[in-house]
């Protein structure tokens, strides 16, 4: 069988999207929903989107399969540098299992490496990735459980206002503030776009006290509170969680799960009866990473996780990854 690896096209769209329905449906608990060509589509919408790391695979001249590699900056070890995020990767069912997806893998990690990124990312299968030279458990989704009783608190005062242009430059300078020195951290980004909702169980505002701008908060309507993003100052935390309890769950009571280090929102709140905070960072195996660059950081940051000597960075993938409603927990 001849496999043939190119980058995408604008004609290519639509058989892009067909590929990625063929090879995802039944994947979804209810078997009725696919969003990898809608995740495809806005991945297309990130600012730093390379067409060239977008590749198809073509057999007898058809589209059998695609692979994306979505570029994105990091921290790492509190130094900026620019990685890709491979998700997602897609054959079609009479061609999976014949060498199509290996083709597309190496031939987007010999671009990525060209192109000079220092590694690539994914959430995928432990016996398929690391054949391709991924380091299993590598990163956490994870980061904290928070559990509120704020008695006393009056929730009139708050409201929420979607995210607009204007908030941007204070939400960088803020996100710069709260995750420049991390050891391992994904930068969503510096347009709206890229901080704004992409799927119908998230939210992403900007909350208010009276007319003072208290943060900014990512959250999905879970069962649990689940905020991947928060972006407050330190003095407001708590009024904010007691606020995020009280809308969730009707009163100022209840857990929350939050993607901060338990070290960094403990010192946040400082001495306070109100909150009691749990470290749930754990990595799963499934987190996986591939260093292309051994003189980066990168390389630096595997040592030291792999060593004990550092604890799991905790990634937050962007709005554009929300787009599936059914797999918010």
């Amino acid at each position: 069988m001849n496999i043939k690896i190119r980058s995408e096209g604008i004609s290519d769209y639509c058989s892009i999207a067909n590929v990625n329905y063929e090879a995802f449906l039944g994947w979804h608990p209810d078997n009725q929903y696919v969003s990898e060509p809608v995740l495809v589509d806005l991945l297309r919408h990130n600012s730093l989107f390379d067409p060239e790391l977008s590749l198809v695979a073509e057999v007898d001249g058809k589209i059998a399969g695609h692979v994306f590699f979505s570029p994105f900056k990091f921290i790492v070890l509190g130094t900026e540098i620019l990685g890709v995020v491979l998700a997602p990767v897609a054959v079609k069912p009479e061609f999976q299992k014949k060498g199509v997806g290996k083709a597309l893998i190496e031939e987007g990690h010999r671009i990525a490496m060209e192109k000079g990124y220092d590694f690539s990312l994914l959430c995928g299968h432990t016996d398929y990735y690391p054949r391709f030279g991924y380091k299993t458990g590598m990163f956490s989704l994870s980061g904290v459980k928070v559990s509120i009783d704020m008695g006393g608190f009056d929730s009139r005062d708050f409201f929420e206002r979607p995210v607009s242009n204007q908030d941007i430059p204070w939400m960088l300078e803020a996100w710069k503030s709260m995750h420049g020195t991390d050891a391992f951290a994904l930068f969503p980004g510096e347009n709206i776009s890229e901080w704004s909702n992409q799927g119908l169980e998230c939210r992403c505002t900007v909350l208010l006290k009276y007319d003072r701008v208290l943060g900014y908060i990512r959250y999905a309507r879970s069962n649990t509170l689940n905020v991947k993003e928060l972006l407050v100052k330190d003095m407001d935390v708590e009024e904010v969680l007691a606020y995020l309890a009280w809308k969730k769950y009707g009163r100022p009571q209840g857990e929350i799960h939050i993607a901060l280090s338990i070290d960094k929102l403990q010192s946040a709140l400082g001495n306070t009866g109100s909150v009691r905070v749990f470290d749930e960072c754990s990595v799963n195996e499934a987190f996986m990473l591939k260093v292309l660059k051994e003189d980066s950081n990168i390389a630096g940051y595997c040592k030291q996780l792999e060593e004990g000597a550092i604890k799991p960075g905790i990634i937050v993938f962007p709005p554009m990854f929300d787009t599936d409603d059914g797999r918010v927990d």
